[in-house]
């Protein structure tokens, strides 16, 4: 249906009695609601509006701080939840280490009775009747030590000093469970500072790719805040024309359809954005509306890989924290063998004692003696811990040959992933160039009225488009060399300013 004129003219003056009706009652509202002509916050401005109160004043609004990216970097470093994690376990690891060391420290007990009441024929008191002392220290070379200040002869306790020592001659110290214990904590600490580095790397790798792209996704709200623009000035338009007659009652529920769509569109991208922006700030331990992020530079400097495969594998390989910790296992696994051929059931030690009663001061007992041992009936317990350790090594030496083979292949997939986000790169610009010169094109056509300046506009929004484009190509290229210069065990060189 086609309006008329006098209708066109009807219909102003409803909408304008309308309008001014809904001003004159309507209450004040939350500059937390969307309002389509307000300038777009900025990332850091989003979560910064004070709530309104009911008087319609509004508070000031709390300033904010420009987050840096070599400051998000630096804080990456120290306060992301992948550094914590690692540090957390490096701690752990080096309790475990302290409490493998103090098998060896030497070890001192005080025991004592304070108070002692005898009744017989008659009651008795005694006052410290009975202090014993005794120490012990063990050797990384299977000497023990105790000494005690206590001596037992024929069941009948006496006070008096006692001394011992034994050393283990066979199976040879190096094979006692307390040794190879700190064995592998000594190693697993040596892991943790590897481990720590590479969490300290990814955390620094994933901060800068989420900062860049929420720069990105920060120009993109902005190019869809012009869109929606765009969008309701259409519908303005097709308005006007129906009013004067010139566009049905379709063409307007069309046009208002593609509004609605552009705002709903813009909205979800606007609270995504914020969410992505809280979770940033949390990683990097720092509160949320108080910091907005740098605009986006105007390109990016994109080293490229001049490396050869055989050499990248081989760097890998050498760098590798998952082969690494699997070295150590292999090793353990290795010592464990050994351990258990060595444990072939006979046992040889050397010892010496000496008790000096309280009566003979220093004319006391010495005695030394060789003590060997063999069980000649043990069920079948040995060979059953050397199969079992001898299993054990097969597959550590299994999984150390398959971390190695997934190395190389993921280090050809990576130079894969890294030669085809530069061929990106490259389609992005290309892409880039050829509508800037379409826009340059439209730009002469709109001034010399051939085409709507709205197209012109439209023109410049897709030529923004492509250079954002070229940006998300360029992150996503850099992250991928500096996640290989991690695998090849490289200082990682984000541009930004992160101090390695």
């Amino acid at each position: 249906m086609v309006w008329s004129t006098k209708k066109g003219i009807w219909l102003r003056l409803m909408v304008t009695a309308v309008a001014v009706m809904v001003f004159a009652t309507a209450p004040a509202v939350s500059l937390a609601e969307f309002h389509p002509d307000a300038e777009v916050p900025t990332s850091g401005e989003l979560s910064t509006f004070a709530e309104v109160q009911a008087s319609g004043e509004a508070e000031e609004l709390t300033p904010t701080e420009v987050l840096t990216l070599g400051r998000a970097l630096s804080l990456a470093a120290a306060q992301h939840r992948l550094v914590r994690g690692a540090q957390s376990a490096g701690d752990s690891k080096e309790l475990a280490l302290a409490r493998s060391e103090a098998a060896y420290a030497p070890k001192l007990s005080l025991s004592l009775r304070p108070l002692r009441i005898t009744a017989r024929e008659k009651t008795e008191v005694k006052l410290a009747d009975s202090v014993n002392v005794n120490g012990s220290l063990s050797t990384l070379q299977g000497l023990e030590l105790s000494v005690s200040n206590t001596v037992e002869t024929r069941g009948e306790e006496r006070k008096g000093l006692a001394v011992g020592a034994k050393l283990q001659l066979w199976p040879p110290a190096r094979y006692n469970a307390s040794y190879l214990n700190l064995l592998a904590a000594e190693e697993a600490v040596e892991l943790s500072v590897h481990q720590q580095r590479q969490a300290q790397q990814e955390a620094v790798i994933d901060i800068y790719s989420r900062y860049r792209t929420l720069q990105i996704e920060e120009a993109r709200l902005k190019l869809q805040k012009e869109e929606y623009e765009a969008k309701e000035a259409a519908y303005e338009r097709v308005v006007g024309k129906a009013e004067q007659g010139l566009a049905s009652a379709v063409e307007v529920l069309a046009a208002k359809q593609t509004k609605e769509e552009s705002l709903a569109e813009y909205r979800r991208a606007e609270r995504d954005h914020r969410i992505k922006l809280k979770a940033f700030l949390a990683d990097l331990s720092l509160g949320e509306g108080a910091w907005e992020l740098e605009p986006l530079p105007e390109s990016l400097d994109l080293p490229e890989v001049d490396l050869s495969l055989e050499k990248v594998v081989a760097m890998a390989l050498d760098a590798d924290v998952t082969l690494l910790e699997q070295s150590q296992t292999l090793k353990a696994a290795q010592r464990q063998v050994e351990a258990a051929r060595a444990a072939n059931g006979v046992e040889v030690s050397l010892s010496a004692n000496a008790g000096f009663s309280e009566d003979q001061q220093w004319d006391g007992n010495y005695e030394a003696y060789l003590s060997l041992s063999y069980p000649f009936l043990d069920g079948g317990v040995r060979q059953l811990d050397l199969k079992e350790a001898e299993l054990k090594l097969q597959n550590a030496q299994e999984a150390a040959a398959k971390r190695r083979s997934e190395v190389s292949r993921e280090v050809e997939s990576k130079l894969s992933e890294i030669q085809y986000l530069a061929d990106k790169v490259n389609i992005a610009h290309l892409n880039y160039e050829k509508l800037a010169l379409e826009h340059n094109a439209k730009v002469l056509q709109a001034a010399n009225g051939l085409i709507p300046e709205s197209e012109a506009k439209e023109s410049q929004r897709l030529l923004v488009g492509a250079r954002l484009s070229w940006f998300e190509a360029a992150v996503a290229l850099e992250k991928a060399r500096l996640e290989l210069r991690v695998m090849t065990g490289q200082a990682v060189d984000v541009e930004g300013g992160y101090p390695n």
